[in-house]
């Protein structure tokens, strides 16, 4: 049986990470980390983070592609920033609530 993060019981070996709580902290920083909007230090943390933990590496690398098409795609319209806060607060409340289920 695996998590949200997918871990499962899985060996070491295989990259997967025992650490779930720093794990919901990296997913939820993740668009921090690819818009390079944190500092240094947090952003050296989350490093690390991703290259000992294959789960979270993986969705990263998702969270990557989806923001690379939505680049290319959207490219020439830029959304206003009101339009952007309110997706990111409800973002935000999506996974406060998916987390207390």
């Amino acid at each position: 049986m695996t998590d949200e993060y997918g871990h499962g019981g899985q060996s070491a070996d295989s990259n997967d990470c025992s650490a779930e709580a720093d794990c919901a902290d990296v997913i939820a920083l993740v668009y921090a980390y690819l818009d390079g909007e944190m500092s240094d230090e947090s952003r050296a943390h989350i490093g690390v983070h991703l290259s000992q933990c294959g789960p979270c590496l993986r969705q990263y690398g998702l969270e990557e592609v989806v923001k690379e098409l939505v680049h290319r795609s959207c490219s020439c319209s830029v959304a206003p920033e009101s339009l952007r806060l309110r997706i990111v607060a409800r973002i935000q409340q999506v996974r406060i609530t998916y987390r207390n289920i």
